[in-house]
């Protein structure tokens, strides 16, 4: 198979896996809305945002060492063994190290739903694990029937726990812990990763070189969720809880778009990592050209995204949640930065110079810190919407000319320039929410959209076709 088709093969299979898990974080907003106060949702989405932080730190990104480790390894047992061994032995310990520190923490401090959180922390630590092991392997359709299996028992235990016993904010706390409990046995059961586990191949020599790997790419993780978290912890300082529920709202949409640029870039690091350095450099490689379709498929769709968004809100949510599309277009943008940033950052990756990764997060969650803390005062929540738009545009263009100097992408920066400003004009338009201004500009978005995109929408419509007769 070709390069494209292999990508476009992978990002299928993960797209099973990932949309019907996560897609639901998305649909049951609803629900959500209905049965819970937005203060309730606001302390459920800073737990859930807190787990989402923690898992990266605590498993300090060896999931994804683990996963690099497996794709050198070929038919190598022994390298797949001190993989494998080492990267669970460390997960473990640091686990249970993480999750004694808060129980004895709670004793001191009056942390809500205390018995709740170290249970979803250690569950939810070995589940990435699992995950890059599967992917490791070769085994992506294990992967994606996870995700399948995820989605089903995420549904089931929501509406057993919140419809049927009224549980409320408990109810998505339980919901998490049981899907993720049998995700992870399905898992281990699965890959039979055990088979793999030795002590003898157990080694800090090798430890600290996955670790030297993995270490720098726990903010490159977390970046979207990092850089939301810490608006998050602002403006439950600076302002409310119900502040926080409606921004938790408005990150609802645009984390949608992060999922499908995930499952597109977890393609991309399979193919991205392996691929010849030939393949890098110029206007007419394989990364090249790859980038610049991303590039406009990801603006164009958001600026539809950004002209339709209030009546996304309206129509799917409770009346009380309403005023939270006004922050979603900056945050539309954000995402897309953030996907772009990720893109680049595969080189990195592939490189094994993971330490550039680091250190343009780390900007990045400054410069959005520095926003959110000067002006939420005088702007709201507009602040940290802002924030995020910057910060990814930001590590964008340091990534882009740090890796010039060892793997060099040609971008159109014409294209990029104008797209971004396209997206920016619709948001300043469809704020002032005029029916048939919103019209004209969601109808020449979606023109631009078929315009520009015309080759890629005719690659995908040939490739769904001879997949379909080939099945």
């Amino acid at each position: 198979m070709s390069q494209g088709n292999i990508l476009l093969k992978n990002t299928f299979i993960y797209a099973i896996g990932n949309f019907g898990s996560k897609i639901l974080t998305f649909l049951l907003l609803p629900l959500y809305s209905y049965y819970l106060s937005t203060s309730d949702f606001g302390i459920y989405d800073i737990i859930l945002t807190s787990v989402s932080l923690l898992v990266p730190v605590v498993t300090m990104q060896l999931s994804e060492a683990s996963y690099r480790w497996l794709l050198d390894a070929g038919d190598d047992e022994e390298v797949k063994s001190i993989a494998i061994t080492n990267g669970f032995t460390v997960i473990l310990t640091s686990a249970i190290f993480y999750c004694t520190i808060y129980v004895v923490l709670s004793f001191f401090i009056d942390f809500k739903l205390t018995i709740y959180f170290p249970i979803i922390l250690f569950i939810s630590s070995f589940v990435p694990f699992f995950q890059q092991v599967a992917r490791g392997l070769g085994k992506k359709k294990l992967y994606s029937i996870a995700g399948i299996i995820s989605a089903f028992f995420v549904l089931v235990f929501n509406v057993c726990f919140l419809i049927l016993f009224d549980l409320k904010l408990i109810s998505l706390l339980l919901a998490m812990i049981f899907s993720n409990a049998i995700v992870l046995g399905f898992l281990i059961i699965s890959t039979k990763v055990f088979r793999f586990f030795s002590i003898g191949n157990l080694s800090i020599h090798h430890i600290k070189k996955m670790l030297h790997y993995s270490w720098p790419l726990i903010p490159n993780t977390i970046s979207w969720w990092l850089i939301n978290a810490a608006d998050k912890y602002i403006i439950l300082y600076v302002l409310h809880t119900e502040a926080n529920g409606i921004y938790g709202v408005s990150s609802r949409f645009p984390a949608i778009i992060a999922l499908v640029n995930s499952i597109f870039l977890m393609a991309w690091q399979d193919e991205g990592i392996t691929t010849k350095e030939s393949d890098y450099s110029d206007k007419n490689s394989f990364f090249s050209r790859t980038f610049h379709k991303f590039i406009t498929f990801e603006l164009t769709f958001v600026a539809i995204l950004i002209c339709i968004c209030q009546y996304l809100v309206k129509y799917f949510l409770s009346v009380k949640f309403y005023d939270s599309w006004h922050y979603i277009p900056l945050l539309f943008l954000g995402v897309a930065y953030s996907s772009f940033s990720a893109y680049i950052g595969v080189t990195y990756q592939r490189a094994k110079k993971t330490k550039g990764i680091f250190t343009t997060t780390i900007i990045g969650g400054l410069v959005n810190i520095l926003v959110s803390v000067l002006f939420m005062k005088y702007i709201g929540l507009y602040a940290p919407a802002l924030g995020t738009f910057l910060s990814f545009l930001i590590v964008y263009m340091v990534r882009k000319k740090e890796t010039n100097a060892f793997s060099p992408v040609y971008v159109d920066n014409r294209n990029l320039i104008l797209l971004t400003l396209w997206g920016l004009v619709c948001l300043g338009f469809t704020s002032f929410n005029i029916l048939y201004v919103n019209i004209v500009f969601t109808g020449i978005s979606i023109f631009i959209f078929f315009r520009y995109n015309r080759p890629l929408i005719a690659i995908g419509y040939k490739f769904l076709k001879r997949d379909k007769k080939l099945s």
